[in-house]
């Protein structure tokens, strides 16, 4: 089962591709709009959130192009671990310093 093919047509995966572009766009200029000086942890929060999207859209051009259920379920594996490793980083950012 793991080693099953993705049966997803070509034009398909070429419409993630732009639609992940155009989300990847947006993003951009939300963030670009957004950067004015926020009082801590504001600033903290709006890096972690940029992050996120920025590791989502990566998950999301690696995903359409998986071949196979095991690719799959790496990327999944690989997209949790990073998203634990930026609220980790938030967390002890958030944390007081001793």
């Amino acid at each position: 089962m793991k080693n099953q093919a993705l049966e997803v047509p070509s034009d398909v995966r070429e419409l993630v591709e732009r639609t992940i572009d155009q989300t990847e766009k947006a993003f951009s200029f939300f963030f670009q709009a957004a950067q004015m000086p926020f009082p801590p942890p504001g600033d903290l929060a709006l890096d972690l959130a940029q992050r996120n999207v920025a590791t989502s859209l990566e998950y999301a051009r690696k995903l359409a192009c998986a071949k196979n259920l095991q690719e799959v379920i790496a990327l999944q594996a690989e997209y949790l671990r990073l998203q634990i490793e930026h609220a980790s980083e938030f967390m002890r950012e958030l944390a007081p310093k001793r």
